[in-house]
């Protein structure tokens, strides 16, 4: 399974939420074509809280954000698949109204668990803690095992001991990526913690739990790390 995150700059002052308006349409259209992709399984879409203009896009399927936009795919040459299709052209065209520039990114990620709606539905979290963690590309098979397991701790400090943690998914961008403070190229771990509220997500950050297990977050070979938070909706 896969899960495609796409981060999208908008134009200022659209109100994508009313289906009514031009840009609330275009998005409305902008789901219904990817709903009826070969491979599709669902999609997550916000914005960001720190920058509104950042949508964020969630897509999951079964191969395989400013708008965030992040839909599930079977496997990533599903995407692909849909990609090289003859109406994926006319399907971007028609999105280019509302948005600010250019895409900022767009990768996969193999997310567990599978699907990570708990993590990313706005019925389930109100609000998604969003952390890339970024590593030398090449970083040893040794050093990702240890992240891996150190991840698994901290979703469980989560579980036992935040109050207001709703919800975990994370796993390894399958795409090598850029981030200024990595020379070259980087891989990256996206984690997607889900919180009742973003004050909820900072008490935690004062509690002696978190102080106790931050270094799991910060292991001595990451290179860089970057957090935000997205309200997102399920498609």
């Amino acid at each position: 399974m896969a899960t495609e995150i796409a981060d999208i700059p908008l134009q200022p002052g659209l109100d994508i939420d009313d289906v009514k308006s031009s840009a609330g349409k275009i998005l409305q259209e902008f789901f219904g074509v990817i709903q009826n992709q070969d491979g599709f399984q669902r999609a997550y879409h916000g914005r960001e809280v720190e920058k509104p203009n950042i949508w964020q896009v969630v897509i999951k399927g079964a191969q395989a954000r400013i708008l965030i936009n992040y839909p599930d795919w079977d496997s990533i040459a599903a995407h692909k698949k849909f990609m090289s299709s003859p109406s994926y052209g006319p399907f971007v065209k028609n999105l280019m109204p509302i948005i600010d520039g250019e895409i900022e990114s767009m990768r996969h990620a193999h997310l567990s668990p599978h699907p990570p709606s708990a993590a990313l539905s706005g019925t389930t979290a109100s609000v998604t803690e969003m952390i890339n963690h970024y590593f030398s590309a090449d970083i040893s098979q040794s050093e990702q095992s240890s992240f891996e397991s150190s991840m698994k701790q901290f979703s469980q400090v989560l579980e036992d001991k935040a109050e207001g943690f709703k919800g975990f998914a994370a796993g390894w961008v399958v795409e090598e990526v850029e981030h200024e403070g990595v020379e070259g190229k980087a891989k990256c771990w996206l984690s997607c913690i889900g919180w009742q509220s973003v004050e909820t997500h900072m008490a935690f950050r004062e509690t002696k739990d978190f102080k106790d297990n931050v270094h799991l977050l910060r292991p001595d070979f990451m290179k860089a790390i970057t957090v935000h938070h997205t309200k997102f909706t399920a498609v």
